[in-house]
């Protein structure tokens, strides 16, 4: 019985976890360190592009949307390589 509730717990952390991570990543601290790293960007392209994205990312941040928060800051990752 014992080992069937740390499993149950065990699955219940993981399938949360990337709710918590959204939400790390999505806050005001995350956009200051991402607006510091684009600009030390030196590929004009991908810093506009990044820049671009990241924008879509805060909109969506101050509506509350946080699946539109992330997605935008995947497309900012990706733009800045990371």
């Amino acid at each position: 019985m014992l080992k069937a509730t740390l499993i149950a717990a065990f699955i219940a952390v993981t399938a949360l976890s990337p709710a918590y991570a959204a939400q790390d990543l999505c806050n005001d601290a995350h956009m200051k360190q991402m607006d510091d790293m684009i600009a030390k960007m030196t590929d004009a392209t991908k810093k506009k592009e990044a820049t671009t994205a990241l924008d879509m990312s805060k909109a969506a941040m101050k509506k509350g949307d946080t699946a539109g928060c992330m997605k935008h800051m995947d497309e900012a990752h990706k733009a800045m390589g990371l």
